[in-house]
């Protein structure tokens, strides 16, 4: 089954994007493809609460205040650092977040692709 969304050019670095989508109150309701290889199985992951698969240094009030507000009305997409909480997140470091608003109906939309947060 699939679902289309629609969201700003510049919510999406590429076509492939890794990304979950959560309601306002950060339920993950998707997972695309590619975030499935970084998230988990989409069987897992949905229904669960963002802050259950990713953290930010940044703090998690930001990322939540962040994504919260983009699910609720159209915001410019800001881009944060993220780290996933699964067993494997060292082997996948430190990613960009960019948390942008999508719907119908109306959801944040995260997108992550590796980054150099955090690298000297």
């Amino acid at each position: 089954m699939g679902v289309l969304l629609s969201c700003s050019r510049d919510a999406l670095p590429g076509d492939v994007a890794a990304f979950v989508i959560c309601t306002y109150e950060l339920g993950v309701t998707a997972v695309s493809q590619a975030g499935e290889q970084l998230f988990g199985r989409e069987e897992e992951v949905v229904g669960k609460h963002l802050l259950d698969l990713v953290t930010s240094p940044l703090g998690d009030d930001q990322l939540s205040r962040h994504a919260g507000l983009a699910a609720q009305r159209a915001c410019d997409p800001i881009v944060m650092p993220l780290r996933l909480t699964s067993p494997n997140s060292d082997e996948v470091g430190m990613l960009a977040a960019r948390i942008a608003t999508c719907g119908p109906p109306r959801a944040a939309l995260i997108t992550v692709e590796p980054s150099e947060f955090g690298r000297r």
